[in-house]
Formats: C-alpha cells, sequence, structure tokens
C-alpha cells in the first residue's frame, strides 16, 4: 500500500511537470527593441531645437486592448514654464503640478474629455490632474499666457520619447505586428504599420513635417483673451 502511493505520487509530478513544460514554451513572448531616429522638416531657414519632446509609442495591430499600468508623474512649474514641457502617461494616469516658482499659477485645460481647473496656489503647494482619456491634451496657466505644457496619454505600455539627437528606443517589445506612432506638438501625428520580429527591429525612422506650424496664442480658461497685466507675475 504504501509503495502504491509513492509510485502514484511520483506519477502525478512527472505529469505536472510534463504539463508544465508544454505549457511554458507557449507562454514565453519573445521580447526585443524597438529603435530608430525622427526629425523634424522645417521651414527654410530654421532649424529644429525640440526633437527631445517627441512621443514615439507602439500599438498591437488585431490584439486586444493591453491592460496599461496607471503611473504617478509630475510637471513641475518653474521659471513660468512646464517641466517637463512634454510628460507621457498611460490612460488613468495622475500627473502632479508642484508650484516652485515663488508666484502663483492656476493651471487647467479646456481639451475636451480631460478638461480640469486647478485653482490658483502658490509656491510648496502641488496639485494632481487625472488623464483617463487617450490623447495629447494642452495644459495652460490662466495667469501666464505663454506657459504651455503637453499630456500625451496612451494606452500601451510601449512609448518612450525621442532624445535631443532624435533618437530613441522603446524596450521590451513583443514580437507582432504593430503600428507606430510619432507624435510633435508642432507637426500632424505619424503613424507607421511595423512587424517586430523576436530579435527587435532598427531603423524605425519617421521625419515630421512642421512647415505648416503657426504659432497661435491660446485663450485663458474663460474663453478669453489674456490680460497684458497677466504676465506681470
Amino acid at each position: 500500500m504504501f509503495g502504491f502511493r509513492v509510485s502514484s505520487f511520483v506519477r502525478g509530478i512527472a505529469c505536472l511537470s510534463a504539463a508544465a513544460l508544454a505549457v511554458t514554451p507557449r507562454t514565453l513572448v519573445a521580447q526585443g527593441t524597438v529603435s530608430g531616429q525622427v526629425s523634424v522638416q522645417e521651414r527654410p531657414g530654421e532649424t529644429t531645437s525640440d526633437l527631445g519632446n517627441t512621443v514615439i509609442y507602439l500599438v498591437p495591430v488585431g490584439a486586444s486592448r493591453t491592460k496599461v499600468k496607471e503611473l504617478k508623474e509630475r510637471m513641475t512649474m518653474q521659471s513660468r514654464q512646464f517641466q517637463p514641457r512634454v510628460r507621457i502617461v498611460t490612460v488613468g494616469s495622475k500627473v502632479d503640478f508642484p508650484n516652485q516658482d515663488p508666484f502663483s499659477h492656476n493651471i487647467f485645460s479646456n481639451a475636451p474629455g480631460a478638461a480640469f481647473d486647478l485653482g490658483l496656489y502658490g509656491r510648496g503647494t502641488a496639485k494632481t490632474a487625472e488623464f483617463k482619456k487617450e490623447g495629447a491634451f494642452a495644459v495652460y496657466c490662466n495667469i501666464h499666457s505663454r506657459m504651455t505644457g503637453f499630456v500625451v496619454s496612451v494606452s500601451t505600455p510601449w512609448y518612450t520619447q525621442a532624445g535631443a539627437d532624435g533618437r530613441y528606443q522603446v524596450t521590451g517589445v513583443p514580437a507582432g505586428k504593430y503600428t507606430a506612432h510619432m507624435w510633435h506638438e508642432r507637426a500632424s501625428e505619424q503613424t507607421k504599420d511595423i512587424v517586430v520580429p523576436a530579435g527587435g527591429l532598427s531603423a524605425v525612422d519617421a521625419q515630421l513635417d512642421a512647415r505648416g506650424f503657426k504659432f497661435a496664442s491660446h485663450k485663458n480658461k474663460f474663453g478669453r483673451d489674456y490680460q497684458a497685466s497677466g504676465e506681470r507675475y
């Protein structure tokens, strides 16, 4: 009887091991790096100084929506600027807006699907906005008309931001078909269908066209023009 129990136990372990070996190869997916370089086509005589604000993200083709981890990021207000000017987050993430200036700010966005108004607050205080929808959302200050930032909210874990030279890398990308998105605030978003092999993919380059970009002053949170006195602080 004892021998029967031992042999049954051994056979059970063997079956479990065989099942694990059978399942493991199907659950392990090769991951690689997608890399490339972006550039911006400017009007004659103009040069690009903001390549680092380019956002690159990969969306799987023909697959169910990938679950993304919600993040807690920050965009600091300092010297009447958002630092960084562009922040990438996943859908559902929250962004803190700490004020490090010796005067007050009122951060807001009127973007459909991501509108918020954090009210007026001073140095040493931070307030938070949540981004529940995909898209690129402009963020402003209701006091300082030249303060502009962008939060790009994506529903994929495979994203990055280009370096100052336009080069980028997206790591940990499973083999498969994707649509690569390249976004820059001064150009139309560009997309490219790619197939990522197990070893990754290089030279996924893109040139964005900013020749048609024209600066336009935005309105304040009430939809009115800024007053000249709004730039005193």
